[in-house]
């Protein structure tokens, strides 16, 4: 190429789609008639429509680069056909100018040849191209969020950087305004400040503090348009036309992934670029040849991309490991909500039988306690439905029942079957012994006849002691007299 030096100027992206126009600082809308107007987008799907303020002309940018209205006027023309890029990485083409103009600084109205020619205040050059979105699908969905207010990520965070080579160059030195400036153009002088140039490495200003810039002379080669996240220019917009089947089923056809829309800010490849130019334009500063930057740079590429596919795939096995883990949490909550069912089903279970099985112990234990009253004492009905309401009330436990029947046994003893055998075995032996001493005493008539008047009659069929000849069963002596002390003719004192 027969030109020395290259520089850029770069400016904001904007769109606009059918349906709606997104705005930011000045309307970008009187940019439309700078869009290609043989293409048909309705059919031609794959294709974006562009157009936008590429750079300040009487204003120099922040990288220190100007140029004047008649440089302007003889060489915009030429972007048109050139090719647009990411980051002006030349392998990275993704579209081309097809329109080329001027608009008002900074309202953006389109100006004629005409007007301009003869300005000394600014105005911009404005651009018209096409985007491939079949090319680069993840440029443009990020084309088109960048366009967006309500993406907060990534609304105006791409612009567009013009790149022009040139022969030759003046120094314009006081004021960021050309036409303010100061122009030095004597080589010698040019040469002692061009240590101060931003492009040569310096600070930008002189010993004194003033500005110092390049405005652009000589032969200019335009060399098209890269797309960066880096600014440069007060230059800002692009107005996009987004036709409506973008958004539908024809466009997922020409996309190999439907899901490629850049969701990680610091690994799209727009951020590799933008560290690629960073790390060509520190080169361009130290005077590296073009031969060395472009192999520095290369290498340095590859070895970004390969760290960047390495990261990419670290996210994404991340991200399997992650579903893994969610399904497994999720399985394993599943299979526990159903282990806490299955055990809340068992308790139940448990539960009811324990009832029943306690139910039947307290019927078992009510019956073997009525039992073992029934057997101590001597009850009449009344006294089994007095107990019954009782018994049931009782502890559970044994020494409360025993409680209960040791005071039963006070509170009833003269009901107690062993009290009331005992009582009887009392009474028949002392009937035994009233008995014995009557026959051991000497039988007279008196005490005989004592006996006999003092005896109870206790069956008045029994003749008397005359007509016993006349009975059928002979007595004893003995028997008579057991006969009249039974226990129904004794009462023994206690």
């Amino acid at each position: 190429m027969d030109y020395k030096y290259t520089t850029t100027f770069e400016a904001d992206i904007l769109t606009r789609s059918v349906n709606d126009i997104i705005v930011s600082q000045a309307s970008l809308d009187e940019l439309a008639p700078l869009l290609p107007k043989d293409i048909d987008f309705d059919k031609n799907v794959d294709l974006i429509g562009v157009s936008f303020n590429a750079a300040v002309v009487n204003m120099f940018n922040k990288n220190g680069d100007g140029m004047h209205t008649d440089t302007a006027l003889a060489y915009t023309d030429q972007f048109i056909h050139k090719p647009t890029n990411i980051e002006h990485n030349k392998e990275k083409v993704v579209g081309h100018i097809v329109t080329a103009g001027f608009s008002e600084y900074p309202t953006n109205r389109i100006m004629g040849n005409e007007e301009v020619a003869g300005m000394d205040q600014p105005f911009n050059i404005a651009l018209g191209a096409v985007v491939y979105r079949s090319v680069n699908r993840e440029f443009a969905d990020l084309l088109e969020r960048a366009t967006d207010p309500n993406d907060d990520s990534y609304y105006n965070r791409i612009s567009t950087s013009w790149e022009v080579g040139f022969t030759d160059y003046v120094l314009a030195v006081g004021s960021k305004n050309l036409h303010e400036a100061t122009i030095i153009s004597d080589p010698k002088s040019i040469e002692k400040m061009e240590p101060y140039l931003r492009s040569h490495g310096g600070s930008g200003q002189t010993e004194e503090g003033l500005p110092i810039y390049r405005l652009i002379t000589g032969e200019v080669y335009p060399l098209g348009i890269g797309f960066t996240s880096k600014p440069a220019a007060d230059v800002s917009g692009v107005y996009m036309d987004k036709k409506p089947a973008l958004a539908n089923d024809n466009t997922d056809k020409i996309s190999q992934n439907k899901k490629n829309n850049v969701k990680k800010e610091k690994n799209t490849a727009m951020d590799i670029e933008n560290i690629v130019s960073e790390l060509k334009e520190l080169l361009v500063e130290k005077e590296f040849s073009k031969e060395a930057v472009a192999s520095m740079t290369s290498s340095f590429t590859d070895a970004i991309r390969q760290s960047d596919d390495k990261y990419r795939q670290d996210i994404e096995a991340a991200k399997s490991e992650k579903e893994i883990i969610e399904k497994e949490h999720k399985d394993l909550k599943s299979s526990l909500a159903e282990l806490t069912t299955k055990l809340q089903e068992a308790n139940d279970r448990i539960s009811e039988f324990e009832g029943v099985k306690k139910a039947e112990e307290a019927v078992a234990r009510f019956n073997a306690r009525m039992d073992v009253l029934d057997t101590k004492f001597d009850l009449e009905d009344e006294d089994r439905v007095f107990l019954a309401s009782e018994v049931k009330d009782i502890a559970e436990t044994e020494e409360a029942f025993a409680s209960y029947s040791d005071k039963l046994d006070i509170l009833w003893k003269h009901k107690s079957k062993a009290n009331k055998e005992a009582y009887e075995a009392q009474i028949q032996a002392r009937i035994d012994e009233e008995v014995a001493k009557r026959v051991a005493t000497p039988v007279t008539e008196l005490n005989v006849e004592t006996a006999l008047d003092e005896a109870k009659q206790t069956d008045p069929n029994i003749s008397n002691v005359n007509e016993a000849t006349a009975s059928t069963e002979n007595k004893s002596f003995i028997n008579k007299f057991k006969d009249a002390f039974s226990r129904e003719n004794v009462e023994i004192s206690k």
